[in-house]
């Protein structure tokens, strides 16, 4: 989805660069006509990293996740995003027809084999029966009281109760539905210490430009004239499913600003390193798409020549490209390109 977006604005822009009205044949007839007269920027190699702009949700860097360990149909939910729950308090809980008759099931089965235990032994002490008879209700016993076992301990669990101290900032399901083992119903922040984390979704694009020293500025709404400074603390190894897209996580110096889990900020997220590569203004591309665009240069015999480059980053006015292999690339044609075809001659303009 990045992507496209990427190649979508990428061509309004390029296609607003554009002057000549080719639809009108007097016109292209006459800019044929036309001296192609250019106008030709100087380009030079760079290496400070360029910036990547995202948007994140603040979050903590202690959020507990809870869910059932069973799967069933939800018979109450207590809690709404925002409310502040203390360790131990109940926050949801299972309709437990179908665990408690696992348990009574469970019962009834230990019973009986400890009855039937209780009498094969009686009359093996009167040589009516053998050890392997004791045996295998010895082991009988055993297996029915670890299924009791099992059964009462998802009975325990049939229930939610927080862990910590802490608010609610998210609750994902309702009473009467019916969710999984091990599906989160309840995210809460922990009020246990945690610092505020930023959380980003990057393409694989820009992931590949961040690591542990990369640091970043972020910016709220709430706090329009205060910027917050941010340092990349986790990088998820793998993409989200559902996004295609990689968490990262920023962790964030609040200082003495009341920040609150949920809120939306601008992340400008700087890389700690860079490869060499050119800033391109926007005027100078006359084609491409998000993996190779075209620009021309003049050659010292003035003739335009066009060139293929593979950006890395846009803005709205400037296109980032990797610098080309066996090319020295020095200078562009911005005014002037969209006209020009490969191999024409050129007239600079003095300014």
């Amino acid at each position: 989805m990045r992507y496209l977006l990427f190649s979508s604005l990428l061509s309004v822009l390029i296609f607003s660069n554009c002057k000549v009205d080719y639809s009108n044949p007097e016109a292209e007839k006459l800019s044929r006509l036309t001296k192609n007269y250019v106008k030709v920027i100087n380009v030079e190699e760079q290496n400070t990293p360029v910036p990547i702009r995202a948007i994140g949700r603040l979050g903590s860097d202690k959020e507990v996740k809870l869910s059932f360990k069973i799967g069933g149909v939800i018979a109450m939910m207590k809690g709404e995003e925002g409310d502040y729950v203390r360790t131990g308090q109940t926050l949801a809980r299972l309709r437990t027809n179908e665990i408690d008759a696992q348990v009574l099931k469970a019962e009834r089965a230990l019973q009986k084999a400890e009855r039937d235990l209780e009498r094969i032994q009686k009359m093996y002490a009167d040589s009516a029966a053998t050890l392997e008879n004791v045996q295998d209700l010895t082991t009988l016993v055993q297996v029915t009281k670890a299924d009791l076992d099992i059964a009462t301990f998802n009975q325990n669990y049939a229930q939610i109760n927080s862990p910590v101290n802490g608010r609610i900032i998210r609750r994902l399901a309702e009473p009467n539905e019916l969710v999984g083992p091990g599906q989160p119903l309840f995210v809460i922040a922990s009020a246990a210490g945690g610092s505020y984390v930023m959380k980003v979704s990057l393409s694989d694009r820009d992931i590949t430009r961040v690591d542990y020293n990369s640091k970043a500025k972020v910016y709220f709404d709430a706090y329009p004239e205060k910027e917050f400074d941010a340092k990349v603390s986790s990088i998820a190894e793998n993409a989200d499913p559902i996004t295609g897209t990689f968490e990262v996580e920023l962790s964030l110096a609040a200082g003495n600003a009341r920040l609150r889990n949920g809120f939306i900020g601008k992340v400008d997220l700087r890389p700690s390193v860079s490869n060499a590569y050119l800033e391109l203004p926007m005027a100078a591309i006359v084609e491409g798409d998000e993996k190779e665009l075209s620009v021309f240069v003049p050659t010292p015999d003035s003739l335009a020549r066009m060139i293929k480059v593979r950006p890395f980053h846009i803005t709205s006015e400037a296109v980032f490209v990797y610098k080309p292999d066996n090319i020295e690339l020095n200078e562009v044609i911005t005014d002037g390109a969209p006209y020009l075809n490969d191999g024409d001659r050129i007239y600079i303009k003095s300014n």
